[in-house]
């Protein structure tokens, strides 16, 4: 499956988007773009360059199911032993989370973007919009990811 993320809205605190996973789509939120000496933008803490990735799943530590975008060309790495003498990023990941915050350089798709009380940027209903990420990604395979800013 080829799906596609438009980042719509790049702000000082996040990067807000809509991810498009035929026929399922779902808002997100991300770090907003810290550029940094090596590709990728500045790990753990931007979101990455456009371009298109490779999704492969993941399982994180803590048990949640997830997927890895990978894109060696653009400074994303699967694991930091891939990272070589360039630098770049590794574990970036799709996974559930509500705030820029809950999000160290990945995705996190949400059922509606909304703001919190203090009127900071959030998608709602990560966990069950995480579901429906999984399910769509897992019935195909060779998934891959382009971020597309409009």
């Amino acid at each position: 499956m080829h799906s596609k993320l438009y980042r719509w809205n790049r702000r000082a605190d996040c990067t807000l988007g809509i991810l498009a996973l035929d026929p399922f789509r779902c808002h997100t939120i991300e770090r907003p773009w810290i550029p940094a000496d090596s590709p990728g933008g500045k790990p753990f803490e931007s979101c990455v360059p456009t371009g298109i990735y490779h999704l492969e799943p993941f399982t994180r530590p803590s048990g949640d199911e997830v997927y890895m975008l990978v894109n060696e060309d653009l400074g994303v790495f699967r694991f930091e032993h891939d990272l070589g003498d360039s630098g770049g990023r590794y574990l970036v990941l799709i996974h559930k989370g509500n705030w820029s915050k809950d999000v160290v350089g990945c995705v996190a798709p949400g059922l509606a973007q909304t703001v919190d009380q203090s009127q900071n940027p959030m998608v709602g209903s990560s966990a069950r919009a995480m579901r429906k990420v999984m399910e769509a990604l897992d019935s195909e395979i060779n998934n891959t990811l382009e971020i597309i800013d409009i």
